[in-house]
């Protein structure tokens, strides 16, 4: 899948930001975009997370390869640990 500057910038657009509920500490900070969801928050004991969860089912069809999944790649202070479908 190859995706375009435009593409990406639109889903870059879209995307929202949704903050730890004061009163419902269950929730963790999220970032949504391209119906993907990318949560990074502070677990005592052990630092940051990040996890990042694909299977909302709101992930628009031009973003899925033909085999059923969606390409992610993760950085780290600018160097890449991960990509793959």
């Amino acid at each position: 899948m190859r995706l375009s500057q435009r593409r990406a910038d639109t889903l870059n657009r879209r995307a929202r930001f949704l903050h730890q509920h004061r009163k419902d500490r269950t929730t963790l900070p999220c970032m949504e975009t391209g119906g993907t969801q990318v949560y990074a928050y502070w677990k005592r004991g052990e630092g940051p997370v990040v996890s990042v969860h694909l299977d909302t089912g709101e992930v628009p069809d031009d973003l899925i390869t033909p085999h059923g999944t969606i390409m992610v790649r993760v950085d780290v202070n600018g160097h890449r640990v991960f990509e793959g479908d």
